[in-house]
């Protein structure tokens, strides 16, 4: 668990957050039951693989709103012991309700939490002036570091601008903004507005290069959220740990290099969901499979890959070379 005050918050994710925050998936049983085993087993083979610093639980890979909040917390009970304080781990608590936030956060805290992750409000009526008294109401109750989420995927339905995460910058929990707008000029427009003050993460190499070259004494050195390290590299072609060391020792022609083939293999395999504004969850389970995690069923309203995508894929990979499994 994270040893600091809220007015070292900024200062311990900037110093000791480093790398891909790698995305876990939820494995279920055919029943829908959490696979507590294959979780356990999920969490050891995710920490191996290349270019992982530590982990983000609890976000939308990990199908958090398909669970109740026991499960929630069971499961982050699960990581976070499993762990055991290898390595960071920032806890997802998003939730519509402020109170429900306020007590995962604080489940979260105490099961060892390094950080969280607060999205605005994912339903119902919502304004600037009320997200803002949303992320006060949380701030004034919690001791954590708190990230917050600015998304412009429309699963989420609501964009948290560069100005109004400025407007919570006096809120001493406040420790980073993870950029989700796959655009370049929104994302640079984050870190020109409250970078200097704060970490803005993102999720994309591609960003993540481009903050290094443009503006490097305020780009982070972690990726936040990333699902890449889990099915667009393999063993013997490990693009993301090659593509995180480049970067990280300023070897910048490298890690363009590598970056390419990253984002050759993700168009493919992943971005083309993202620029229809969502997350194949059910298909992205399925291609980890290849790194051996446990994948497994969705719950609904998630809807399982069908096979064609799915064997289209497989046949993306082996193309690239990183295509193990049978």
């Amino acid at each position: 668990m994270a040893r600091y005050g809220l007015s070292e918050a900024r200062q311990w994710v900037r110093t000791n957050l480093r790398g891909y925050m790698t995305a876990l998936y939820t494995p279920f049983h055919q029943n829908g039951d959490i696979d507590e085993s294959a979780l356990v087993k999920n969490v050891e083979l995710t920490l191996e693989l290349p270019g992982v610093g530590g982990l983000s639980l609890n976000s939308i890979h990990q199908e958090f709103w398909t669970l109740t909040d026991a499960e929630r917390m069971r499961v982050t009970e699960l990581v976070l012991r499993t762990v055991d304080g290898r390595k960071p781990v920032i806890v997802g608590v998003s939730h519509t309700s402020a109170r429900t936030v306020i007590a995962l956060a604080r489940h979260a805290q105490a099961a060892g939490a390094d950080a969280l992750m607060v999205w605005p409000p994912y339903y119902g009526p919502r304004s600037k002036d009320g997200v803002l008294a949303f992320y006060g109401e949380i701030a004034e109750r919690i001791d954590i570091g708190m990230f917050v989420y600015s998304t412009t995927l429309s699963e989420l339905g609501f964009y948290l601008t560069p100005n109004m995460v400025a407007s919570l910058l006096p809120l001493d929990c406040l420790c980073g903004v993870h950029s989700s707008t796959m655009n370049f000029a929104t994302y640079a427009s984050m870190m020109e507005r409250v970078g200097s003050d704060i970490a803005v993460s993102t999720s994309l190499e591609e960003y993540f290069l481009f903050g290094k070259l443009s503006m490097p004494e305020r780009a982070p050195d972690f990726l936040m959220g990333c699902s890449r390290p889990l099915f667009v590299q393999s063993r013997d072609r490990p693009y993301c740990g090659e593509f995180i060391e480049a970067t990280l020792s300023g070897n910048y022609a490298r890690a363009a290099a590598v970056m390419r083939e990253i984002v050759a293999i993700a168009d493919k395999l992943q971005s083309r969901y993202f620029a229809q504004g969502f997350h194949h969850v059910a298909l992205f389970k399925a291609l980890s499979e290849n790194q051996g995690l446990v994948g497994g069923p969705v719950r609904p309203p998630a809807s399982a890959a069908d096979a064609f995508e799915l064997q289209e894929c497989f046949d993306l990979m082996r193309t690239a070379g990183i295509r193990t499994a049978p």
